[in-house]
């Protein structure tokens, strides 16, 4: 393990990213803290009646094990993130 391979230097990280998913960015947000987009938005209570979608709110220094350099040539896919959904039908 390597102690580049934190949120900081990951793709998926945004530094000051809104964790409610609909928003641009959180102003409130400290310097160091983001979000992380790998995963979709979790669906929580949110202050009023309804439901909102969140991301989770992490520190720069945290390490994940599902890291991907945010380094341009790195990934292959050059920054696309497409999302496939399979639908099956019954016969």
């Amino acid at each position: 393990m390597s102690c580049d391979r934190v949120c900081a230097t990951c793709a998926w990280w945004t530094r000051s990213g809104p964790k409610l998913a609909n928003a641009v960015r959180d102003p409130s947000a400290g310097p160091e803290l983001g979000v992380c987009q790998i995963n979709p938005p979790v669906v929580v209570q949110g202050a009023g009646r309804f439901p909102v979608p969140m991301y989770p709110e992490t520190h720069e220094s945290r390490f994940c094990g599902r890291w991907t350099s945010a380094e341009a040539g790195d990934d292959p896919d050059d920054g696309e993130r497409n999302i496939i959904l399979i639908h099956r039908k019954a016969a």
